[in-house]
């Protein structure tokens, strides 16, 4: 296990891959389910060192190992996904990048609300979701909200989700919760399963397609080899990357649902199991040179 200083936690949670955390001046306030999570960065005056404070509301102990994947084997996956010189030097120039493990549940309903979307504006939704159908805790003499239960989103009407800016989105929220909470999807299976049947299982969702699947797969699921496929990743791979990837794709154009599937087996296979890894790396690359900050 590796330790929390190695790991980059502005870069981290700025990645685009966890739409419920906030900068509040030397701090950082997550949403995790029940959960309000906040890290503070602290700098020794003797020595310049920059160090960190942990802290939650309810309780939750060591919840940093957990989120960070401090049980992953960082030296082993930096190993295994530099096999060229382009995500190489992208590992070098993004150390300590990691991949956050959310909540499931909280995952889905997440990227259900990115679909055609951007990260401010699904953000405005999260939030506003959660200010409707969450919880209030007072923490730090601020108000926060706790996400949605399952429960809460199975009860809300689809004028209610509209309310918070879903659009056609609301019809996703609610088809999900319903087929969730009527027990036709497992999360517990979906963590013991393989890559392929849970990808199969989540396709089922009401609004989750391939690159959603991915993404719940790789940040909730323990699926490092997923590896969602955007228009910028395939940007990317088509200038960089096309010895690896023989699918024919026009740049900047939308992929078929069979293409993506060529093409997340040809990463796979060359990537292998830490191909998430990879993604992530060349995902928060694109988002730096292309100014996407929020």
């Amino acid at each position: 296990m590796d330790s929390i200083q190695d790991i980059n936690i502005d870069l981290s949670l700025n990645s685009g891959q966890y739409f419920l955390w906030e900068k509040m001046k030397k701090s950082w306030y997550g949403i995790y389910g029940e959960t309000i999570l906040k890290i503070t960065e602290k700098t020794n005056e003797d020595n310049d060192e920059t160090t960190y404070e942990y802290d939650s509301y309810p309780e939750y102990n060591d919840w940093q190992k957990h989120i960070f994947r401090q049980d992953d084997n960082y030296d082993e996956i930096i190993h295994e996904i530099s096999k060229n010189e382009i995500i190489r030097n992208l590992v070098q120039k993004y150390p300590g990048l990691r991949i956050l493990r959310q909540k499931p549940i909280q995952c889905i309903f997440s990227f259900l609300c990115s679909s055609n979307n951007n990260i401010p504006r699904i953000r405005f939704i999260l939030r506003n979701l959660s200010r409707k159908f969450g919880r209030k805790i007072v923490f730090d003499d601020m108000d926060f909200y706790t996400f949605p239960s399952l429960t809460s989103l199975y009860n809300a009407s689809i004028q209610d989700l509209l309310s918070c800016g879903l659009g056609y989105r609301a019809r996703f929220v609610s088809n999900t919760a319903k087929y969730i909470s009527d027990n036709q999807l497992s999360i517990e299976f979906l963590k013991k399963t393989g890559y392929y049947y849970a990808k199969e299982e989540l396709l089922k969702l009401d609004g989750v397609g391939e690159k959603i699947a991915d993404c719940i797969l790789l940040f909730s699921l323990d699926k490092l080899e997923a590896f969602p496929i955007d228009i910028w990743i395939i940007k990317f791979l088509c200038q960089n990357l096309k010895q690896i990837t023989k699918t024919e794709v026009k740049m900047n154009s939308k992929i078929t649902s069979n293409q993506y599937k060529k093409i997340s087996k040809e990463i796979r296979d060359h990537y292998g199991r830490y191909s998430g890894y990879v993604q992530q790396y060349v995902y928060y690359n694109i988002r730096e040179e292309n100014g996407r900050k929020w």
